[in-house]
Formats: C-alpha cells, structure tokens, sequence
C-alpha cells in the first residue's frame, strides 16, 4: 500500500505529464478523433476539462471524509491549452493544499462518493491516480 506521501508525489508527477501533454494536444485542441465511443470520442479540450475538473471532485470527497467541509467548486477554463495548463496549475496548488494533510490513518476513512457508491480514501487516491493516467494517455494519443 503507497502512502500518503507516495501518493502524493504520484499525484504531483501526473499533473506534469498533463502539462507536458496539453502542450502536444494544441493542434488538435478542439478536433475529435475519428474513432472511439465514450470517453475515446472526446476532443483533448473536452478530455482536460474532465480529467482536472476530476483531480478536484476527488479531492473535495477525500477533504470530506477527513472531516473537512465540503470545497467550493473551481471554474476551469480550457479555452485554449494554455488556458487549461493554468487551470490545472491552480487547481494542484488547492488539491496539494488538502491532501498535504492526509496521514495513514485517513487511508481508511469512507465517503460517499455520489453515483461511486462508498469509496475510502486510500480507494479514492488510487482512483486519481489511475485515472489521471489514462487521461494523460488519451491526450497524447490524440496528439499524434
């Protein structure tokens, strides 16, 4: 099991990726692929839009279920990848800002997690990490 700080630093690391893949994803910014359903249909914008608007969902539930209240939510732009690489830019210093307080023993703590049903912390930031993941993959594939 990662800790806290492993998780963490995973986070950090993504969100650099996703910097470094916005980038790659400015040709194409808006253009859908030509094939896929679902999520695979999206457009890089559409795919930035989702995956920081997620890292904040996430971190809004693992917040709550450390006791905290509930975050306001952020507006994210993503005009451009300039625009979304600032979004994203913000919005890891207000995630960094909840989840630098996350200890081992939150790990196991529980939130509802609306249509995901109950999910713990440790279940929540694996979740971000993965997914970030496949989304930092899905910008790169779009910009090739």
């Amino acid at each position: 099991m990662p800790t806290p700080k492993e998780f963490r630093a995973n986070i950090t690391e993504n969100r650099a990726e996703l910097h470094a893949a916005l980038h790659g994803a400015h040709q194409k910014w808006e253009q859908s692929p030509l094939s896929g359903e679902g999520e695979e249909s999206w457009a890089p914008k559409k795919v930035a839009e989702h995956a920081i608007g997620a890292e904040w969902f996430f971190t809004n539930a693992i917040s709550q279920a450390c006791g905290a209240p509930a975050l306001e939510r952020p507006s994210i732009d993503v005009s451009t990848p300039a625009a979304a690489a600032a979004s994203l830019s913000r919005m890891g210093v207000t995630c960094d800002n909840i989840l630098r307080h996350v200890s081992d023993t939150d790990l196991a703590k529980k939130f509802e997690v609306g249509n995901l049903g109950s999910r713990g912390v440790e279940e929540m930031l694996t979740i971000m990490d993965s997914h970030a993941r496949d989304h930092i993959n899905q910008l790169r594939t779009a910009s090739s």
